[in-house]
């Protein structure tokens, strides 16, 4: 296995200053309150990241005696800062099942999203997607979870991914919703609250990840040392994520007033965009074996790790199987 201690530390001071920079502020009205400290990096401010926010501005973590720290950093900066303890939690799936692959101490240990919901969005002019051949696809990156489901919607459309169309790579969702709207390109793999407002705006949805194909998109995932050293924390953070999953099927005003405070929408695109995701969500945080296979199968198939890589190596049931006994089922 490759170690990642040596050029984790070389980049720690980096990863100080990116979560420094980046560090969610608390909404105005929150009262902090008093607790174990923990930090939980994510990638993007969106939709994806709803039971982690649910979780912060209603309660569930402080509940588990728990002060979360939200900080936003890009998917590489997340993994650094969990492998030299900057931070000691991810909600970045997607690599850390790459990093964990690869010989990174790390493991995915639940899923809140069990399917992607992003959306082909394109500009009015195409019809259909087989209309997109020979045309530039905005996506977040090269490799994840955004482009391989880009390029499963475009095949599942009659387009190949390779040959007919050119992906490119813009960056975060903002910047994705910003480059379709100015023309850079042709269509972009979007999601909510950016589908929505894309689809307000005339922008077409041609086609959705979540008809395609069915795998694990946003989890926690942490160190090895962390599960072994401080089990029962990692167990009150799945817990509190779990109630907060709980509430957002059933609660949907509660969640939908969490969307519109998050995001600053109106009430009536936050409960247009909770129709649209709310059923892609977890309802008890566990992972489809099938699913986190054929999630390998797909990054097998981009070769974005190893080949003999199996599902024990980046994934720990365990936590999530006591603390939802310890929940009460």
């Amino acid at each position: 296995m490759k170690s990642y201690k040596s050029w984790s530390a070389l980049l720690c001071s980096a990863v100080l200053s990116s979560l420094a920079i980046l560090s969610s502020p608390l909404p105005a009205a929150e009262e902090k309150i008093a607790g174990e400290k923990i930090r939980i990096t994510y990638a993007a401010n969106t939709l994806s990241f709803l039971v982690m926010f649910i979780a912060k501005d209603r309660g569930f973590y402080s509940k588990y005696g728990l002060d979360a720290d939200l900080v936003q950093v890009r998917p590489n900066v997340a993994i650094i800062a969990l492998l030299s303890g900057d931070a000691s939690y991810t909600e970045v799936l997607g690599s850390s099942i790459r990093s964990a692959a690869k010989g990174a101490p790390i493991r995915a240990i639940s899923t809140t999203i069990k399917a992607p919901f992003f959306s082909l969005a394109a500009n009015p002019q195409f019809k259909s997607i087989k209309d997109l051949k020979g045309k530039t696809i905005g996506v977040n990156a090269i490799g994840g979870t955004n482009y391989a489901s880009a390029r499963m919607v475009l095949q599942n459309g009659g387009v190949d991914p390779d040959r007919e169309a050119k992906l490119i790579p813009i960056g975060d969702q903002k910047l994705v919703y910003e480059a379709l709207k100015i023309g850079r390109v042709d269509a972009v793999m979007a999601t909510p609250p950016y589908s929505v407002i894309l689809q307000k705006e005339g922008y077409p949805l041609l086609g959705h990840a979540a008809d395609v194909v069915s795998i694990p998109f946003v989890g926690l995932c942490t160190t090895l040392q962390q599960i072994q050293t401080k089990r029962p924390q990692v167990k009150r953070i799945l817990k509190a994520e779990i109630e907060a999953l709980r509430y957002l099927h059933g609660d949907p005003k509660g969640t939908i007033d969490v969307i519109r405070k998050r995001f600053s929408m109106d009430e009536s695109l936050a409960a247009e965009a909770y129709a649209v995701v709310s059923r892609a969500f977890s309802r008890d945080s566990r992972t489809a074996r099938q699913a986190l296979d054929t999630l390998l199968e797909m990054e097998k198939k981009d070769n974005q790790v190893p080949q003999n890589i199996t599902a024990e190596q980046i994934y720990d049931p365990s936590l999530v199987e006591e603390a939802l006994k310890e929940l009460g089922g």
